[in-house]
């Protein structure tokens, strides 16, 4: 088999955990970095996916991802290579706000967010549809660089369903049906230009 001919692995993965992760605040572009638990998840990651043959790392240019693809990338050797396409959705005029504020202030957007954000635009923020292009192409990118090898991706929440929906073939209307806790694993594997899920929202690496 040539480098074509062989499957393409992609492991998806959200950033450990953040203070705000765990306070209900909406980070956005913010760059906060892993709270000591999400330095932890990555350690518990980058032990797991040590002896894979892991030919690159890519990352969100944001602290928190940029952190752990580190931890992710160091047994390999590797230095993470910055995609601006991976970085956090923009939240806009939510950035920085708890979840309660945004509830009281924008209630009949935040209730499309919880049930079926696919056509959603975020207030001075991106739309779903904005956030999914550059969302694939970063995808699409990492895929057509890495042909027969495999390729870690660090990035965030909304990023991870996305590419999930994607590879799916279905549309971002099954965004909150799908679970991407943090440092979890996620593969997608890249075969004659057919994607296919291999694992889901994977934190078995948590259990001791």
């Amino acid at each position: 088999m040539n480098a074509q001919q062989m499957p393409t692995t992609i492991y998806l993965v959200r950033h450990g955990q953040t203070n705000s992760n765990i306070t209900g605040f909406y980070m956005g572009w913010s760059n906060e970095d892993l709270d000591e638990v999400g330095h932890s998840q990555a350690r518990r990651l980058s032990s797991r996916l040590a002896r894979l043959p892991i030919a690159s790392v890519y990352t969100s240019p944001l602290r928190r991802a940029y952190t752990t693809a580190a931890i992710l990338a160091e047994p390999h050797k590797l230095e993470p290579k910055v995609v601006r396409d991976l970085i956090e959705i923009r939240l806009g005029d939510w950035q920085g706000l708890h979840l309660n504020e945004i509830k009281q202030r924008w209630p009949e957007l935040w209730q499309q967010s919880r049930i079926d954000p696919s056509e959603l635009t975020l207030p001075n923020g991106e739309s779903f549809g904005q956030v999914t292009e550059r969302a694939v192409r970063a995808f699409e990118m990492v895929v057509e660089a890495n042909r027969g090898k495999q390729a870690i991706i660090v990035t965030h929440d909304g990023i991870v369903r996305i590419l999930v929906a994607h590879t799916l073939g279905v549309s971002n209307s099954i965004y909150r049906s799908l679970e991407v806790n943090n440092a979890s694993l996620s593969v997608i594997q890249v075969a004659y230009n057919n994607s296919r899920i291999i694992t889901l929202n994977d934190t078995s690496h948590f259990e001791d």
